[in-house]
């Protein structure tokens, strides 16, 4: 939407300024005003991302997370397109199983900013290692022998499960460290209500054993009456 009303006032603005000037110059100058227009009110009015709900600058890491999140969407279009072009089933099915590993990587860091550095970490470390390897395998497919096909399958194979691996193993740091927060959170409120002197809310069991206790007369006088 922002690059249309920048387009939109590109447009009048060129128009305004090639009447204004006039000629060649008038002309050169309406294009230079409308493109600058087109990228500057596109960039103005184009939304923010949003991480865990609140705009990405406004987060102290809201700008290199967004980045890396970035990268990452490029990277599984990247191999999504690499994807389509795989004839083994098998093979077509482990880039599937990578491309939701490294997907809900990127939902974990755009719902916990904090955690960028896991998917930077996968990105840059491993994001061109594997855009190779899919080239080299989807090269073996359409010109390569047999038994050379059947040695970049496995391979193939074998890449793809580490893959996997690596992205789960940084989505489980991830989130782990969010759980040590709630952990260390937790243990921190005991100590302090225990310092308090207060105890804590017990009105749940409380009514389960209420409810026990109503039912149990019930039960006492439908025997009797039997």
């Amino acid at each position: 939407m922002g690059y249309i009303v920048g387009a939109i006032a590109g447009v009048a603005a060129g128009l305004a300024c090639v009447l204004a000037v006039g000629g060649i110059p008038g002309i050169i100058s309406g294009l230079a005003v409308a493109a600058l227009l087109y990228v500057g009110a596109g960039q103005l009015l184009k939304p923010e991302r949003r991480l865990a709900g609140v705009a990405a600058s406004m987060l102290p890491d809201g700008e290199a997370a967004s980045e890396r999140i970035d990268a990452a969407y490029d990277l599984v279009r990247a191999i999504s397109a690499r994807r389509g072009k795989v004839r083994d089933g098998r093979v077509a099915r482990e880039i599937d199983d990578l491309i939701r590993d490294i997907q809900a990587l990127i939902a974990c860091v755009e719902e916990q900013p904090t955690t960028y550095r896991r998917l930077a970490h996968f990105l840059s470390t491993y994001a061109d290692q594997c855009l190779r390897m899919l080239d080299g395998y989807l090269g073996v497919e359409r010109m390569g022998t047999s038994a050379l096909l059947e040695g970049a399958h496995e391979d193939a194979l074998d890449a793809l499960a580490a893959l996997q691996g690596v992205a789960q193993g940084e989505l489980a740091r991830a989130t782990g460290r969010r759980a040590a927060e709630v952990e260390t959170s937790s243990d921190a409120i005991v100590r302090l209500m225990e310092m308090d002197g207060y105890l804590p809310d017990r009105s749940e069991d409380a009514g389960a054993d209420t409810k026990r206790r109503d039912a149990a007369p019930a039960s006492d006088a439908m025997q009797g009456g039997n």
